[in-house]
């Protein structure tokens, strides 16, 4: 399981009102290191949760004839399964365990990763039952000074880079997590 993002120099997936257009200002190469292009092509299942789902409903999917940018099957953390999909979404609402979870996930990835898109608190969940496998970064020149933090651990992460390139305006890091 990956948790790919991308995050301002001080830490944050989106800023205090949780929006994410600040990323907007800046360029970034889908076929490039870390890029959007091929990461995608080797996911097999992903998961949100509900915050990220809804910011995505009520911001870039927001039209009524609004269709789902992924083909990937998508688990969505929540208590309330009332979700308005958009056409084409393959939308599994839970609140299941996130072992749970991650066995659904890697029965319908069929062997390719899966994506943890986040937020910051649903990494931490799959980062607390030790699921998570490797953190990837797209670091933008911003320093946003509060927000949604990258992963709000109640016990400490610990991460070994294994890889560091730039993507035009962005640092691309890639870490593998190491466990105790």
């Amino acid at each position: 399981m990956i948790y790919y993002s991308a995050v301002s120099l001080d830490g944050y997936v989106a800023d205090a009102a949780g929006s994410l257009a600040w990323l907007d200002a800046h360029d970034n190469d889908a076929d490039g290191p870390l890029g959007w292009n091929a990461f995608d092509a080797s996911i097999g299942a992903m998961v949100m949760g509900r915050g990220t789902y809804d910011w995505l409903r009520n911001g870039p999917l927001a039209e009524d004839d609004a269709v789902w940018p992924h083909r990937q099957p998508c688990w969505v953390l929540t208590h309330r399964p009332d979700l308005r999909a958009p056409a084409g979404a393959d939308l599994r609402p839970t609140d299941e365990p996130a072992t749970r979870i991650a066995e659904q996930m890697r029965e319908a990835a069929g062997g390719a990763d899966l994506w943890c898109v986040g937020g910051g608190r649903t990494a931490a969940y799959f980062h607390a039952a030790g699921l998570l496998d490797e953190v990837w970064l797209s670091v933008a020149p911003d320093v946003l000074g509060g927000g949604v933090p990258l992963l709000p651990v109640a016990s400490p992460a610990r991460l070994e880079l294994l890889d560091v390139q730039r993507n035009r305006d962005f640092a691309a890091l890639r870490y593998r997590v190491v466990r105790a």
